[in-house]
């Protein structure tokens, strides 16, 4: 291959985010829950394929300096700036490659994760051939593979709209000139009967969704000269023509089936015990669009019991809020702990009470299941459950409260500042990142919109080598200089001079709130 052929990918720049559902310590807690033994997190390989400027890669190469990552990609463009931020940071375990899926050898060696998201639906059948064969060819004997793809019968409803926009869009060279006439398309299609039937609102709903997208991502995705979904049994099928079998999906709560009325799940059960023909269903039942699936070899012995799970292999964190009115967690008094999302649980066991609060408190850090058992038993004044007891009572509540999506389980615990200390420092990539965009990647491996000029001008002071005051100093001269430039007693004037004069109240306020977004590194 010519690494100097442009492609598509080199001509309309894919915007690159971390996508937490394919870090390893993803893939390793969802293979622990069902009894396989992957490497550790800490000391392990990655591949991904296409991993365009390795957005997704070179955070977790952060994070985890004693395990390797490699990236190929068959972009040019975007592998070229994924090295650059490389070796800026000074990443020795990652490597980023313009390479063709096609030429990919076994002989590279074995991987314990390997991860392709946003590949399969996107190119010809020989390379999803090929991604299959390196997902058996490549992977550890207990490694673990993550494959998203476009699924049916969701992507029905999308293919209808994908094919009218193509259909109109062929007569335009221009990528610009293709989405804007494709989002035209629809929303005069969606817009044009007064009386709105189902066909027009699904149209007014696409458009709706089409719009937030980035212009990158409809070109890519919605205008790719191929996107080829499929049903979930085939998918499994095919992977199995490749020795591999299917393990769970990336996201534990998208195979619950208990999220739906008891009546609804007896049905399911009437349909069959066979795990893929439920999952099939179950996507007949949603209208599933998309699948984020997970694979290992055909030879383990997957644990599908769904009875609690043993927790003592993971840690825990909860993004809770407890009650306004407060907790006492050594009553049977019923309490209620909401997610940021709106989603809540609400607990009467004390031990239970004690171990949510002592979550929320140390969010957006985790904690080990051991050292949150020892934590809620030390919140209790009398009648505390003995030490057996309460891992049982946690082990069931938290488990079921994990499959309901309210709290996070992990294998790996990421470390990051909970406070400021004296000089702070943010994430080298964080800080490096803001230099070109907005969205960057915490240590957490979530993207985080710094929002506002002065926000991010602290994130880019804090190297480590200033104190409060010399913050203050800094950030006073960046808000003067803004004055400077902008319309004496206009809004934005008057704002910036407040934000001038509270200065120093806001600095520790907005230092906490970096550390408690897993910003700041000890």
């Amino acid at each position: 291959m010519d690494e100097s052929t442009p492609n598509a990918y080199d001509e309309v720049s894919y915007p690159g985010f971390p996508f937490l559902q394919t870090h390893p310590d993803r893939l390793s807690t969802i293979a622990t829950l069902f009894g396989m033994t992957p490497a550790p997190v800490e000391n392990c390989r990655v591949l991904e394929l296409g991993c365009g400027d390795g957005s997704n890669l070179l955070p977790m190469a952060f994070g985890l300096p004693e395990s390797e990552f490699t990236g190929i990609d068959l972009a040019g463009l975007p592998i070229a700036r994924g090295r650059a931020m490389a070796e800026v940071l000074g990443l020795k375990n990652v490597s980023l490659r313009q390479e063709d899926i096609l030429q990919f050898s076994a002989c590279r060696g074995q991987y314990d994760y390997i991860i392709a998201h946003g590949i399969y639906s996107w190119v010809p059948t020989l390379v999803q051939d090929k991604l299959l064969e390196i997902c058996h060819n490549n992977l550890a004997p207990s490694g673990v593979a993550y494959v998203s793809y476009n699924t049916f019968p969701g992507w029905h409803l999308r293919n209808m709209v994908r094919e009218m926009m193509l259909f109109h869009t062929r007569q335009f060279p221009e990528p610009s000139q293709q989405i804007s006439q494709g989002l035209a398309l629809i929303k005069f299609l969606g817009e044009w009967k007064t009386e709105p039937d189902l066909y027009h609102s699904i149209l007014g709903r696409e458009f709706e969704r089409l719009a937030q997208r980035s212009e990158a991502s409809l070109y890519h995705d919605e205008l790719a000269g191929t996107n080829s979904p499929l049903y979930f049994f085939q998918f499994v099928q095919h992977a199995a023509r490749h020795g591999l079998q299917y393990l769970s999906e990336a996201n534990f709560f998208d195979v619950q089936k208990e999220v739906f009325p008891k009546s609804v799940v007896a049905e399911l059960d009437k349909l069959g015990d066979n795990l893929i023909d439920q999952e099939q269903y179950l996507d007949f039942l949603k209208c599933r669009k998309f699948r984020q699936t997970l694979l290992c070899h055909q030879n383990i012995s997957v644990d599908r019991d769904s009875k609690p799970k043993d927790l003592g292999a993971f840690y825990v964190a909860a993004p809770l809020n407890p009650p306004a009115t407060g907790c006492e967690v050594s009553s049977s008094e019923a309490a209620e702990f909401r997610t940021p999302t709106g989603a809540s649980i609400t607990v009467d066991q004390p031990i239970i009470k004690a171990a949510l609060l002592h979550l929320s408190e140390i969010w957006p850090q985790s904690t080990h299941f051991s050292d949150l058992r020892r934590a809620a038993l030390s919140r209790l004044e009398k009648d505390s459950p003995s030490e057996s007891e309460a891992t049982r009572i946690l082990g069931r509540v938290l488990f079921q409260a994990y499959a309901a999506g309210m709290i996070e389980l992990h294998r790996h615990s990421p470390r990051w500042a909970s406070q400021a200390s004296e000089k702070p420092v943010a994430s080298p990539l964080t800080r490096l990142q803001l230099q070109s965009q907005a969205n960057v990647t915490n240590l957490r491996h979530v993207s985080i919109q710094v929002e506002g000029a002065l926000e991010r001008q602290l994130l880019l002071l804090l190297d480590g080598t200033r104190n409060r005051d010399a913050l203050l100093c800094d950030l006073g001269k960046f808000l003067g200089s803004c004055l400077k430039n902008m319309e004496p007693n206009s809004e934005l004037f008057n704002s910036t001079r407040h934000a001038m004069e509270n200065l120093a109240v806001d600095l520790e306020l907005n230092l906490q709130k970096l550390a408690r977004l897993a910003l700041l590194i000890g």
